[in-house]
């Protein structure tokens, strides 16, 4: 297996959240990266409706029901959890109203 090297830029907050969860998860951030991309590319195959998905040299077999079930419950849990407010207040736009004389035939 060839292994390359990525660099990644971030934000002092994007770096400390980083290591946080790692650190939560008791891994390095390398492994931690290289966990969540399997993830996604595992859930976009789930998602497309593949029931065995090859990554790694390993492979991952799938009981649709319980599959979207996981998905569901998931998916539920992040509507509760996540609340997107707006981080600048109300814009007011001024505008200027162009008029136009009549159209001669």
């Amino acid at each position: 297996m060839k292994v390359f090297k990525i660099s990644v830029e971030l934000s002092s907050n994007e770096y400390n959240i980083l290591q946080k969860l790692s650190q939560d998860c008791n891994i390095s951030k390398t492994e931690y990266l290289r966990l969540l991309i399997q993830g996604i590319y595992i859930g976009e195959q789930v998602a497309k409706g593949e029931n065995q998905v090859e990554f790694g040299g390993y492979g991952y077999s799938f009981k649709a029901d319980e599959m979207e079930s996981l998905f569901k419950e998931v998916s539920q849990k992040l509507e509760k959890a996540i609340v997107v407010t707006p981080i600048i207040g109300e814009k007011r736009l001024r505008y200027k109203r162009i008029k136009t004389g009549k159209k001669v035939a």
